[in-house]
């Protein structure tokens, strides 16, 4: 029905008129199209870049194929923590692993604290009795040097000891050629002879001198240039000379 209006109201037709041709095209679908991205391509999108602060660390892994131990530096996230460390000893750099290797398993350490300078790492009884006797020796060894060669925001690790199952441990010590005592900390001195590049300690001479008592002095740190050791020379020695004049 078609509607007429007139200025004085509405006014409805007798008869309904039909038209042929809707006006303004008001017969016509109206379809709307929407751009949908093809998952195959790739829309052009800004990226945005992160930057994250590295710090580099140094890890000990073990040669393939001398059995020596060798020292790399990995560039790790920061902050680091004494964690994250013993975490990389447990497998070395995909591009380094054709030379290197590594003792340490990841069931190993069980965990790390450290106080005052002094690394307490207790190990899985478990874990450490899957290895053999010159394994346990390496993975010791790639512990210890990789703690000491590392500080922490808490500060340098001097020292580490060693727990199994909570209880202290002796472990060989290539400087004394022997176990330590159980518990005993050891340093970063009692392990640098097995890395490579560095000698071991010079053996202590003695001459015949008059009676002294020699002590050796301690190894020296990671962060010194030299390794020369210098006996130390404790006590006094006394030289009497006397003269004797013929008589006339």
């Amino acid at each position: 029905m078609i509607l007429s209006f007139s200025a004085c109201g509405l006014q409805t037709d007798s008869e309904a008129v039909l038209f042929d041709d809707v006006p303004y095209g008001l017969a016509q679908t109206s379809t709307s199209t929407t751009s949908v991205p093809d998952a195959n391509s790739e829309p052009n999108i800004p990226t945005t870049t992160i930057a994250v602060n590295q710090r580099a660390v140094e890890v000990v892994f073990v040669r393939r194929l001398s059995r020596e131990l060798e020292s790399i530096s990995i560039d790790l996230p920061t902050p680091v923590s004494n964690r994250d460390v013993i975490d990389q000893l447990t497998q070395p750099p995909r591009d380094a692993e054709p030379e290197l290797q590594t003792e340490v398993s990841e069931r190993l350490v069980l965990n790390v604290q450290v106080d005052r300078g002094l690394a307490t790492v207790n190990l899985s009884r478990t874990a450490i009795n899957q290895l053999g006797s010159a394994q346990q020796r390496r993975a010791i060894a790639q512990i210890v040097l990789t703690l000491t060669l590392f500080t922490s925001e808490e500060g340098g690790i001097g020292q580490v000891e060693f727990l199994v199952g909570g209880q202290p441990i002796s472990v060989y010590v290539p400087l004394l050629n022997a176990n330590n005592e159980p518990g005993e900390p050891v340093a970063w001195a009692d392990f640098a002879q097995l890395l490579v590049g560095v000698d071991a300690p010079p053996t202590t001479t003695t001459t015949t001198e008059p009676p002294s008592t020699n002590t050796t002095a301690p190894a020296t740190p990671p962060s010194s240039t030299s390794s020369t050791t210098i006996p130390a020379t404790t006590g006094t020695s006394t030289t009497t000379t006397s003269t004797t004049t013929p008589s006339s």
